[in-house]
């Protein structure tokens, strides 16, 4: 079977993030941002077909008809295949790098290989990052502490660069409509006792709980990050049970689907989900699921507590989600009205209302939640034919406006310059510089 090239992509922080490539001459890009605690793959597991199911990736869809894939691990994630690695020294990150760091220096690349101006496509913290890069998130250094600030003028030139932008579960504030806390951030055990049973969309006690458990927090620190690695798959060999006699082997095969499943009904009381496939996860045996740092989940908790999308770099604290408005760029939002973790209400008053883009639409899949989106196979039928009539509505021949004038953003410096041939530095603009140390 062909493999897909990896290319590894400098950042100017002094990290490389890896991006699988499915190349199509010609054709436009669609860059893809995975989500938390998994990474690029889950947008390209291998088709597989069941008595009563059938899924292919969006990715593999789209590629079919003619679309350039760039498949992007941001910093820490797909090893050891593919892996996106930090500058060296760093231990820890957050949200805010991949905004500053990671997804500029992917753009970047894809706007000078090609003259099409490439479609972005981010799933839950992927949305994040994309919707932090859309408002020309940078960090601002002066005379005091550096800290992140939207730069209007940077956002337009981000955009005009874009062909289109699709949300797909988007925590645009990371709060529910029903919540255990008030506002000044105090329990509601009447709420609880009552309502403890509830697993709508509506709410998500379990992860309001977590993200103020103290104790949990200083663990975290400890430990570094979550790791998954005892319940990863190695796509280099047979499963064990596969030299065991065959109907042992067979028997070992369903156990091992149903233990799957269990652990997917489990996350399922966080997120809502209830149509994943343990066949679609372990079939190919790939890299899916990922470590998950402590930065990246201080950040996560930080905007459950605060109701909004905040930073965690830098000096202050810089609030992505007031500044939903800079997004101009034609925009889908796709959400599921049973997601836990992105309400899709919130999302549609917080982003989709608020945002300055004449072409937007919004799609609301009465039964979808969070992470099916990405693998499932109900999106195939549901979610994946309303994406694609999206994107190819939208992709018009046109060259890229950066790429007809040869004016990019400078997010390079000299030595990204000679590690990719055929990408000059650009002329106008703002460096973001490199952030020592970790998520700060």
């Amino acid at each position: 079977m062909r493999q897909d090239p990896i290319e590894r992509i400098p950042t100017t922080d002094g990290g490389w993030v890896a991006v699988k490539r499915k190349h199509a001459p010609g054709g436009t890009p669609v860059v893809f941002l995975h989500g938390l605690a998994v990474n690029a793959d889950l947008w390209d597991l291998p088709e597989i077909r069941g008595p009563d199911y059938h899924y292919r990736s969006l990715a593999s869809l789209l590629h079919a008809r003619g679309y350039d894939i760039w498949l992007v691990n941001l910093r820490g994630h797909g090893a050891p295949h593919m892996y996106s690695a930090p500058p060296p020294g760093q231990i820890d990150w957050c949200v805010d790098h991949f905004i500053l760091y990671d997804l500029p220096a992917v753009l970047e690349r894809v706007l000078c290989v090609s003259d099409r101006r490439p479609f972005l496509v981010g799933a839950s913290m992927g949305a994040m990052t994309l919707a932090g890069y859309l408002q020309g998130a940078r960090l601002l250094r002066g005379e005091g502490p550096a800290r992140i600030v939207a730069d209007e003028e940077l956002a337009r030139r981000r955009q005009v660069a874009l062909a289109g932008c699709v949300f797909a579960e988007f925590p645009a504030l990371l709060r529910w409509p029903h919540s255990l806390y008030d506002e000044g951030g105090n329990l509601n055990w009447r709420i609880l006792l009552r309502d403890w049973w509830r697993n709508d969309g509506d709410v998500n006690f379990p992860f309001e709980m977590l993200s103020r458990w103290r104790w949990l927090q200083i663990l975290l620190a400890a430990w570094g990050q979550v790791p998954v690695h005892w319940v990863k798959g190695n796509p280099s060999a047979d499963p064990w049970y596969r030299r065991l006699p065959g109907p042992l082997a067979d028997r070992a095969a369903r156990l091992e689907r149903s233990v799957v499943q269990a652990m997917l009904r489990v996350s399922g009381t966080f997120t809502g989900a209830t149509h994943h496939r343990a066949e679609v996860l372990l079939h190919g045996r790939r890299y899916v699921l990922d470590h998950m740092k402590a930065g990246v989940l201080r950040q996560m908790t930080k905007c459950v507590r605060r109701g909004a999308f905040v930073s965690l770099l830098g000096a202050g604290e810089h609030v992505y989600s007031e500044y939903y408005h800079l997004v101009e760029v034609p925009t889908l939002v796709v959400q599921g009205a049973r997601d836990r973790i992105a309400n899709a209400e919130v999302a549609r008053r917080a982003f989709f209302d608020r945002i300055r883009a004449p072409d937007k639409q919004f799609i609301l899949d009465p039964d979808i939640a969070h992470g099916e989106i990405e693998a499932a196979p109900v999106a195939c039928e549901r979610i994946y034919p309303r994406i694609i009539a999206w994107l190819e509505a939208h992709d018009v021949p046109a060259r890229s406006p950066i790429a007809a004038s040869g004016v990019r953003e400078p997010v390079l410096h000299a030595a990204r310059s000679a590690a990719v041939p055929g990408c000059p530095v650009g002329s106008e603009g703002w460096p973001l510089g490199a952030v020592s140390g970790g998520a700060g």
